[in-house]
């Protein structure tokens, strides 16, 4: 039994409706992630932020996760 997908929520201190979801799969023996803005309470996507391949590691692939949803905000807010 997989233990894939993974699925991390990050709340937005800016907006009380919307969170920062990354999804975590491992496809072999890499990892890759898709990154969402969804609604907090359907969790349908409000925005697709980006998709990211070829980890070797899983950690690898959650901390640039976070960093590109990181980044994505910081644009999007400006």
């Amino acid at each position: 039994m997989s233990d894939f997908p993974k699925e991390y929520f990050i709340p937005l201190t800016n907006n009380e409706n919307l969170l920062g979801r990354i999804i975590i799969n491992k496809i072999h023996d890499k990892y890759c992630t898709e990154i969402d803005i969804v609604q907090i309470e359907s969790k349908k996507i409000f925005h697709h932020v980006q998709q990211l391949f070829n980890f070797p590691e899983e950690q690898e692939a959650l901390d640039q996760s976070v960093q590109k949803l990181a980044q994505f905000l910081k644009k999007f807010l400006q």
